[in-house]
């Protein structure tokens, strides 16, 4: 997009781009759970959790460009964990859970919002208005810790509540509520950690395929002109 846009239209553009997405995920959010015949249930799924991430991520964002400042390194950390984040959120709920549930009244428009409009704006945005830059490798394990805090955290509410937002996590009980041991919770949940890692190495290694063509391109470019 910058090939086509000026530096202060595409900044102009970056930040309704922002404005939009935060608007639309904190709206959804909203009226997903307060239309939830189980609000408490709602608000603990990773869906909300990662969407909530996208919207102080991109409202931060938008604040530090209206304010004229540089986007630092967390910043960039924030946007690239939230399409990793929003990225198995998606395949997960798409391929996984979907067939679990019907949605009626607002929640069928929130309930596509969340899990299929959000995360495509959140790729359109890292394709087209954010900067690639060379990560190394261990970011992988920092992107790691937001869903592995979450792991724990349910599973720690579930020995007090009894309560598991995913069946998956439930280490009591039969398939479709729970796989009965704490043995097959922990596969899972390395399988899912090995998903996220596999996103964040995509990530990384796109990130530098990008930055190594734009060289290339750069580099012939210049010598063209000598």
């Amino acid at each position: 997009m910058s090939e086509f846009l000026s530096k202060e239209k595409r900044i102009t553009a970056k930040v309704i781009f922002h404005i939009l997405v935060a608007i639309t995920g904190i709206i959804s959010i909203f009226l997903h759970i307060l239309y939830s015949p189980a609000p408490f249930v709602s608000m603990t799924k990773f869906t909300i959790h990662a969407n909530l991430f996208i919207v102080l991520t991109f409202s931060v964002s938008t604040a530090t460009i209206l304010l004229k400042r540089t986007e630092g390194k967390l910043l960039d950390f924030c946007k690239n964990a939230s399409l990793i984040y929003i990225a198995v959120g998606f395949l997960t709920y798409h391929f996984l859970l979907s067939s679990g549930g019907t949605y009626s009244g607002p929640r069928i428009i929130t309930n596509f919002t969340l899990h299929y409009l959000i995360p495509v704006l959140v790729l359109f945005n890292w394709m087209f208005f954010e900067e690639k830059k060379s990560y190394r490798y261990k970011y992988v394990i920092y992107w790691l810790g937001f869903p592995v805090l979450y792991c724990a955290v349910s599973l720690i509410r579930g020995l007090f509540d009894g309560f598991y937002p995913y069946f998956f996590l439930n280490p009591h009980g039969n398939i479709p509520a729970g796989v009965g041991n704490y043995a097959n919770v922990t596969l899972f949940i390395i399988g899912f950690a090995f998903v996220f890692s596999i996103f964040g190495f995509l990530l990384i290694i796109t990130n530098k395929a990008i930055l190594t063509f734009k060289n290339k391109g750069k580099l012939l470019k210049d010598q063209s002109y000598q």
